[in-house]
């Protein structure tokens, strides 16, 4: 098998995504004919910026659903290792590929010799799965730090402005590695780390029912 042209690639990649332009188009011409009535989310179809951010999010989450779910995108085993294609350049042949196997790794090979779409694919679907808890999570910590500190504000206020603003300046990326290299892990900081932020949602929880019987005297008295 003669290796794949850029042009032959990129049809490929197109073909493969069959599903999520078919439900692109058909979300936005949902969209699009009732926008009127549609609140808040049918403004965003008013703003050409705002349908393109949309798009790109809406494509990136039908990916991983019809990855995830249906098993329909991916074209091997984002896990598996094939011999021979250890840095492979995109479109190269899959050595000794059966009649069931795709053919050639669209985007190549990396150092572990896996299929890059099929990983890029794969993390769509872990990426949709964990960005809804994650905000979730967000939201929690938010409302837990961000309602005392309005509140009272003065030097709590102060105090909580700055420690999120020093979290938000440290760069994410070196952290995550910090947390997993070995001398790090033996501290049991990570261990720490994930203790103090199950703290939060108990928390969050302790606040919301406690403002609800604020709200409400002859709960709180009782």
């Amino acid at each position: 098998m003669d290796l794949l042209t850029w042009s032959d690639i990129i049809i490929q990649i197109v073909l493969r995504l069959g599903p999520v332009w078919v439900a692109l188009v058909i979300l936005f011409l949902v969209s699009f004919r009732f926008k009127r009535s549609l609140g808040l989310y049918g403004k965003l179809f008013d703003s050409t910026i705002g349908m393109i951010g949309f798009a790109i999010v809406m494509f990136w989450v039908f990916a991983g659903f019809f990855a995830g779910a249906l098993d329909w995108i991916t074209t091997h085993d984002p896990l598996a290792q094939f011999s021979g294609m250890k840095n492979k350049v995109p479109g190269t042949p899959l050595r000794g590929a059966e009649d069931s196997d795709y053919s050639h790794f669209l985007l190549g090979g990396d150092h572990l010799a896996r299929d890059v779409f099929s990983r890029m694919i794969a993390g769509s679907t872990i990426v949709i799965i964990i960005a809804p808890m994650a905000t979730l999570f967000a939201f929690m910590v938010g409302i837990t730090l961000g309602v005392p500190a309005g509140y009272y504000g003065g030097r709590l206020d102060t105090t909580i402005s700055f420690i999120a603003n020093l979290i938000l300046a440290f760069p994410v990326i070196l952290l995550f590695y910090l947390l997993v290299t070995p001398e790090i892990r033996l501290t049991g900081l990570p261990q720490y780390m994930a203790v103090f932020l199950f703290l939060f949602p108990l928390i969050f929880y302790t606040v919301l029912v406690n403002s609800r019987f604020h709200i409400v005297p002859t709960k709180r008295n009782a």
